[in-house]
């Protein structure tokens, strides 16, 4: 109570200097005073909550405080140092790029468990990031996993734990012409929406073999046939040709409605799988083939939703994040970015000839509640440590009491970690 008391006193003595020195230099400063109260309060909450455990035990996983809009952030964060390939990764960098050296401070903190959570303002103003604008947080993903790749990690370590080389096979049917090209992805964008329906697709598997599908463009749509110079129609399939340590989905519940040009989120329910299976294909060694785990009466009953399913743009976008303007509104979540591939270094070969089969589980799922233009991130993320769940929303980690919903009208963006 006397601390309380100290902190109201120091208040009063703040404000008419703050005040003063806006008035002398035409500029405010009350996004700082606003800055030191909120400090000053997370120091009072600590104490008089008991934050930091007296009795000397230590919470299992320390929260990340949410500076305004940074949920998205604090999500990203605990993921990566919930994933040993990465966080120690990231621990072994040497670097004095800023955000770098604010990253592993920051882990190395989470990591001593001394609080129950923490401040995230150093990283995010070494990133120069507007705490009060909310971002897409696979954006984010891709974002950070660039700026890792292209500043600092000339290995593209961190990028290979992600990256998904597959094959874009065109056959013009004209001349029956084959075209294929690499194609690079840090995570499979999933609709799970029809295109032509309001049924929903229903199951993480469907969705993906409906992406995996061979699609025919035709009429407005046809691709230009080198050998028969012309616009053809041409089929086109996508098939995996790498399959990486970290295999991410991102589900695309965020679309354009109709001709109106506006977003609107998609509430439907999707089941996703505990593990996914694959095996190289017979007939080409270069081509991994999703093996189906669904019940086959599932399976049938949805068969016919997958035939009308559009699929993403593949690649990668390589943005660097820039200082945003603090006067800014907020902006929307989910929306659809121009991704440019960037490819790591003879990744494909790294595939073992001798490898037939490769298994994945699931480990963590990224949910965004609330609808476009607002709403809320946070994660439920598998511990390696002890096999149990847990919910990482900012400052909260909660042990989940069973284990993880199968069913979620809220998860946006899946993970799942190869078992060696």
């Amino acid at each position: 109570m006397r601390l309380v008391i100290q902190v109201k006193r120091a208040a009063r003595l703040l404000f008419p200097v703050v005040f003063l020195y806006s008035c002398l230099f035409g500029r405010c400063y009350w996004y700082n005073l606003f800055c030191v109260f909120r400090k000053m309060c997370a120091i009072v909450t600590k104490r008089s909550t008991g934050a930091v455990n007296r009795m000397g035990s230590k919470p299992v996983f320390v929260g990340l405080i949410n500076q305004g809009a940074t949920c998205y952030l604090n999500t990203l964060l605990q993921t990566w140092f919930m994933t040993p390939e990465v966080k120690c990764h990231i621990g072994s960098l040497k670097s004095d790029v800023p955000f770098v050296l604010e990253l592993q401070s920051l882990y190395e903190k989470l990591e001593s468990r001394e609080e129950m959570f923490l401040w995230t303002n150093e990283l995010t103003s070494s990133l120069s990031l507007n705490v009060f604008k909310q971002c897409d947080i696979e954006e984010c993903f891709r974002n950070l996993i660039n700026k890792l790749n292209v500043e600092v990690d000339q290995g593209h370590k961190i990028l290979k734990l992600y990256q998904i080389t597959m094959v874009q096979s065109m056959k013009c049917s004209g001349c029956t012409n084959l075209v294929e090209d690499d194609t690079f992805f840090l995570d499979i964008p999933l609709p799970i929406c029809s295109d032509t329906s309001s049924e929903n697709v229903g199951h993480l598997e469907t969705a993906l073999q409906a992406f995996l599908k061979e699609d025919t463009m035709e009429s407005d749509h046809k691709c230009y046939c080198d050998h028969c110079r012309t616009k053809t129609k041409t089929k086109i399939r996508y098939y995996f040709k790498h399959l990486p340590q970290i295999l991410t989905f991102q589900l695309k519940r965020f679309e354009v409605v109709g001709n109106w040009m506006y977003y609107q989120k998609c509430h439907d329910c999707i089941t996703i799988p505990l593990a996914l299976e694959f095996n190289k294909s017979q007939d080409n060694c270069s081509k991994w083939c999703l093996k189906p785990t669904m019940d086959k009466e599932y399976n049938a009953f949805n068969n016919h939703q997958s035939q009308n399913i559009g699929r993403g743009q593949p690649s990668i976008q390589a943005v660097v994040f820039q200082e945003e303007d603090p006067g800014e509104a907020d902006r929307t979540v989910g929306h659809d970015a121009v991704r440019k591939p960037v490819a790591a270094q003879d990744q494909s070969q790294q595939n073992s000839t001798e490898e037939t089969e490769r298994k994945y589980e699931l480990f963590a799922i990224w949910h965004h509640s609330g609808e476009y233009g607002s709403g809320h991130y946070y994660a439920e993320i598998k511990s390696v440590d002890d096999g149990n769940w847990y919910c990482f929303n900012d400052q909260i980690v909660e042990k989940k009491k069973k284990q993880v919903s199968q069913s979620s009208k809220t998860a946006y963006l899946i993970m799942y970690r190869k078992i060696d």
